[in-house]
């Protein structure tokens, strides 16, 4: 990620909608897949730390993070159970970890050294939960600043989860009701915008109706897709659960 935006994720995420919707469906989906009672949950690519804050409710937290700017924001939140390090090879011992949280990270990295390792640090039996996002052809100067290797189907998503040992038993897309407004919207910034001036940030939302609007869209969606999958978004979640340890990662 573009090292001027850990900033903006600082100052966004606690109030941002997006934010707030996508952390309230992964605890609910922590707490229907928790292995135990006080599960291990290991965040990589944490960021600024307000998903460990949040998580911390609900067992040990750890979170790791390439960048040092993120991990100093973790502790500013004083989460200090944050390394520095990548989800490529992780710093932890193998079948150590409940739950794994990689919440838009797949796409910045290795996507098969880094599910291999998730595989691997996992206990049996533990669980991953990861989103992505959605749609090569959503693609934008948003995924450059954000550097995006690339966006996923759903399809895909399963497919590269399950040839490193673990086993899909639940996706879906999100933010279905974004879909064309973040098509037209990013094109029509691209046209438009200062082009020797950055790509600005697609979390700037200044107007508080209209976060709440979308906030409640989320929530709204969240309820459906605790009964259905929804066939398009702009984003994908999948919940995996360990079953074997790949080839790759012994």
């Amino acid at each position: 990620m573009r090292s001027d935006l850990y900033s903006n994720l600082y100052q966004t995420e606690d109030t941002h909608w997006w934010h707030k919707a996508k952390r309230i469906i992964v605890t609910s989906l922590i707490r229907a897949h928790a292995p135990t009672n006080n599960p291990v949950i290991l965040d990589v690519g944490c960021g600024t730390g307000k998903n460990l804050e949040e998580f911390k409710s609900l067992g040990r937290v750890v979170g790791i993070d390439l960048s040092q700017t993120a991990v100093d924001y973790c502790k500013k939140r004083g989460i200090n159970s944050v390394v520095r390090g990548s989800v490529e090879k992780l710093p932890f011992s193998a079948n150590k970890i409940d739950i794994v949280t990689a919440l838009d990270v797949i796409e910045h990295v290795d996507e098969q050294k880094s599910l291999s390792e998730v595989a691997r640090v996992l206990k049996p039996g533990g669980v991953l939960i990861c989103t992505v996002p959605a749609f090569t052809w959503l693609w934008s100067e948003w995924d450059v600043a954000l550097h995006h290797k690339k966006r996923y189907t759903s399809s895909e998503t399963i497919s590269v989860i399950e040839k490193n040992g673990m086993k899909v038993v639940r996706w879906t897309y999100l933010y279905s009701f974004l879909v064309v407004p973040v098509f037209f919207i990013r094109n029509i910034k691209k046209i438009f915008r200062n082009k020797s001036q950055e790509y600005t940030s697609d979390f700037n939302l200044n107007n508080p109706i209209i976060n709440s609007v979308l906030f409640l869209l989320a929530r709204l969606e969240h309820l459906i897709i605790t009964m259905y999958h929804i066939p398009f978004g702009t984003s994908v979640l999948c919940v995996a659960k360990k079953t074997t340890i790949p080839k790759s990662a012994s």
